[in-house]
């Protein structure tokens, strides 16, 4: 990614990421306070949700960047449907 992509990254995103951030930092906290497992493993299926989301959201800007030629949309078109399957 050249600097010039990555000063225009929606800021919806990075703010996503800092959420993202508090939320595992929030998690070492909950851990250090011997808080209940489940409560733990609830908040990590939380963080994992948040990244998925915010690795989609990265995916389609990134889509958005390459134009519009039907080979740059075929490829963004394949890449998405692997990482849903994945995800």
């Amino acid at each position: 990614m050249t600097q010039r992509q990555s000063d225009s990254l929606p800021s919806e995103l990075i703010d996503r990421l800092r959420r993202i951030e508090g939320q595992v930092r929030g998690l070492q906290k909950m851990m250090k306070q011997g808080r209940a497992p489940s409560e733990v493993i609830y908040q990590m299926a939380a963080v994992k949700s948040a990244l998925e989301q915010a690795a989609l959201q990265y995916l389609w800007w990134e889509a958005q960047q390459r134009g519009t030629t039907e080979e740059a949309a075929q490829e963004v078109r394949t890449t998405l449907q692997l990482i849903a399957k994945i995800l």
